[in-house]
C-alpha cells in the first residue's frame, strides 16, 4: 500500500506573430508580435493505491491532464485597430482533470490486467475574439462572412466547465525470468458534456472531448537496478471534431480574396459550432519515449527520459493555433527518487521541452504566421510506501548508504486568497486567488528560517475611463516564530522581506496601454496556526501582509507542510 501527493510548477514559454511582424501583409491588416502573459501554473497531483488481496490492487488518482492557456496582452485579432481595441487581451484558458479508479489483477506469477474508470473535467474560457463576431455580422456593421453559427456564444463568456468519463485498459507481461517486461495500454475517447457558453466556437456546439489514445512499452532489466525502457503511444486528435477539424488554410487568392481559404466562407456548414464546424487542424500524433533508471544504492535512484513527437499542427493551420501554439516535439527529462526511510521517498522532476517554432505565409486572413514554445516542469512528490514490495525494493542499489541528513528541514504549499488594499473597493476587483511554496529549516521548537516564492496574482480598477491593472509576485525571507499550545497545535509569527515584482497596466479611454513595472524589497510578516495531522506532516492556515508603499497586499492560504 502507498499514497502519493505532490504538485509541478510548469513554466510555458509562448508567442506569435502575425502580418507584417512575421514577415508579410495580412490582408485585413491583422499585424502583431507578442508573447503570452501567462507563465506559471501550479498543477497538484495525488493518488493511493492498497490490495484487496494476493492479487487484486484498487487504486484511486487525482491528476492533471495539462490543458492550453495563453494571455496576450496585445491584440493580433484587432480588426482595424478598433474591434476590439489592440490593448484587449486575447487568448484562451484550458484545464483539465482526471480522476481514474482503477482495479488491477494478477492473473498468474508473470501476467496482470487492469482497468480504470476516469472522470475528468474541463474548465474553460475564451477572450478578446470579437474580431471574429465582426466578420460574423451582416454588412454595414462586419463583413457578413459566415463564421460562427452562434456569435453570442463565441467569446467572452466566463469560464464554463464540462464533465465526463472514459475507461482506460492495460495489460503487464514478464518474460525471461523478469528480465522483460511488455506492456499495452489503451484509453478511450473520454466523452464529455458540452461546452455551453462557447457553443459558437467549438464544433458540435460546443464539444471538446478528449482524444483515444493507445500504446505499447517494454522494458529490458540488464541488471536488476537498471531498467531501460520504451515506449510508443498513438494520440488520435483527429477524432474529435473541434480539435481536428480544419480551420482556416493557405489562401490562394491575394487581397480580400484571401477570406475564401476560411472553410466556412465558402460552406456555411463549417461555421465554428456546427457539428462539421472549423477546428484547430490537429493531426493525430505519435509519440516515441525511451527511459532510464538506474539504482545507484539503497536509498537512491536516478532516472533520464527523452520523447519525441511530431508537431500535431501542420503548416496550413497556423491561424486558429495561434490561440494555441503547441508546436513543442522533443522533451528531455531528468529525475531522481530519494528513500529517506522505510516509509517516506521524495521523488523530484525537471522537465525540458525545447523551443520550436512553425512559421508559414499565405495563412488565409493573416498572411505570414509564426508560433512558437518551449517549456519547463519542476515538480516535486512525496509517497509514503507501507508496503513496497520485493520488486520496488531490489530496483535500488545494493551499496549500504546512510543518506542525507533532513532533520529540521520542511517543504509546503499554501491556496488562497490575495487582496490588495488601500484602493477604492467600490470601483475594484481587489481579491483574487494567490498561492505559495516554501522552504525552511526548524532550528527547535520555537525558531526557524524560512524563504519561497508567492504568486499573489491581480488586481484592476476603475476611475472614470481609467482602468488600471496591478500584478505582483514576491520571494520572501525571513524568520518563524512558533510556540506550542498543545502537542499538536502551535500559534506561528513571520517576520522578513520580500522582493515584490510588481507590473502596472494603465488604460485611458481609448488610448493605448501604458505599461510599467516597480520592483522593490518590502516588508513581509504574518501569523498562522499549524496542525500536526501525522509526526511529519502539518496542516497550515496562515495570513500575511507584504506592506508596499503605495498599497498593501494580504494573503491567506490553507495547505499542508511535509517535515522531512
Amino acid at each position: 500500500m502507498r499514497g502519493d501527493m505532490g504538485f509541478a510548477v510548469f513554466n510555458p514559454e509562448r508567442h506569435a506573430a502575425v502580418g507584417n511582424s512575421a514577415g508579410g501583409n495580412s490582408p485585413f491588416f491583422f499585424t502583431g508580435d507578442v508573447e503570452s502573459d501567462a507563465k506559471y501554473f501550479i498543477m497538484p497531483e495525488m493518488g493511493f493505491s492498497m490490495p484487496l488481496n494476493e492479487t487484486t490492487h484498487v487504486a484511486l488518482a487525482v491528476v492533471g491532464n495539462g490543458g492550453m492557456n495563453t494571455t496576450y496582452r496585445e491584440n493580433f485579432f484587432s480588426w482595424n485597430n478598433t474591434t476590439p481595441p489592440r490593448d484587449v487581451t486575447i487568448g484562451v484558458d484550458m484545464m483539465q482533470v482526471l480522476v481514474p479508479i482503477s482495479a488491477a489483477f494478477k492473473v498468474n506469477e508473470d501476467h496482470a490486467v487492469g482497468a480504470s474508470l476516469v472522470f475528468a473535467e474541463t474548465r474553460f474560457r475564451a477572450y478578446g475574439l470579437q474580431a471574429f463576431q465582426y466578420f460574423d455580422s451582416p454588412a454595414p456593421n462586419g463583413f457578413g462572412m459566415t463564421i460562427t453559427s452562434d456569435p453570442d456564444h463565441l467569446t467572452n463568456k466566463g469560464f464554463d466547465y464540462s464533465y465526463g468519463a472514459g475507461i482506460r485498459l492495460g495489460w503487464l507481461g514478464e518474460f525471461m525470468d523478469d528480465k522483460v517486461t511488455l506492456g499495452l495500454t489503451y484509453a478511450s475517447r473520454t466523452w464529455m458534456t458540452k461546452l455551453d457558453k462557447y457553443k459558437g466556437l467549438f464544433a458540435e456546439q460546443g464539444d471538446f472531448d478528449i482524444p483515444e489514445n493507445y500504446g505499447i512499452g517494454i522494458a529490458i532489466k540488464p541488471a536488476k537496478n537498471l531498467v531501460i525502457a520504451a515506449d510508443v503511444v498513438r494520440i488520435n486528435y483527429n477524432d474529435v471534431a473541434s480539435v481536428g477539424n480544419p480551420g482556416p488554410g493557405i489562401a490562394i487568392f491575394p487581397g480580400f480574396g484571401a477570406a475564401l481559404a476560411i472553410p466556412s466562407v465558402a460552406d456555411a456548414s463549417k461555421e465554428l459550432g456546427n457539428d462539421n464546424g472549423m477546428g484547430f487542424g490537429w493531426e493525430n500524433q505519435t509519440v516515441y519515449k525511451l527511459g532510464i533508471q538506474y539504482g545507484v544504492n539503497n536509498r537512491l535512484q536516478l532516472r533520464a527520459g527523452y520523447n519525441y513527437g511530431k508537431s500535431p499542427i501542420s503548416n496550413d493551420q497556423l491561424t486558429f493555433n495561434t490561440l494555441a501554439p503547441a508546436t513543442v516535439e522533443r522533451h528531455y527529462s531528468f529525475g531522481f527518487t530519494y528513500k529517506a526511510n522505510d516509509n517516506l521517498e521524495v521523488t523530484g522532476t525537471y522537465m525540458y521541452a525545447a523551443s520550436n517554432t512553425q512559421t508559414n505565409c499565405a495563412q488565409s486572413i493573416l498572411n505570414c504566421v509564426e508560433i512558437g514554445m518551449h517549456q519547463n516542469v519542476l515538480g516535486l512528490t512525496f509517497g509514503w510506501v507501507l508496503d513496497p514490495g520485493p520488486v520496488a525494493l531490489e530496483e535500488y542499489g545494493d551499496s549500504d548508504w546512510a543518506g542525507i541528513n533532513f532533520d529540521g528541514w520542511y517543504a509546503g504549499l499554501g491556496v488562497g486568497q490575495s487582496k490588495y488594499g488601500d484602493i477604492d473597493e467600490a470601483s475594484a476587483n481587489t481579491r483574487t486567488e494567490g498561492w505559495k511554496v516554501y522552504g525552511g529549516y526548524q532550528f527547535n521548537k520555537y525558531l526557524g528560517i524560512e524563504g519561497g516564492y508567492a504568486n499573489l496574482n491581480d488586481m484592476t480598477s476603475r476611475t472614470g475611463a481609467v482602468v488600471t491593472n496591478l500584478a505582483a509576485d514576491a520571494w520572501t525571507l525571513g524568520a518563524v516564530l512558533s510556540y506550542p499550545v498543545t502537542e499538536k497545535l502551535s500559534v506561528m509569527g513571520k517576520l522578513g522581506a520580500a522582493y515584490v515584482l510588481a507590473d502596472a497596466k494603465v488604460k485611458n479611454g481609448a488610448a493605448l496601454t501604458v505599461r510599467s513595472g516597480d520592483d522593490s524589497y518590502e516588508p513581509n510578516y504574518g501569523v498562522g496556526v499549524s496542525y500536526a495531522l501525522l509526526d511529519n506532516l502539518n496542516l497550515r492556515l496562515e495570513w500575511e501582509r507584504f506592506d508596499r508603499k503605495e498599497y498593501d497586499i494580504d494573503l491567506v492560504t490553507a495547505g499542508l507542510a511535509l517535515k522531512f
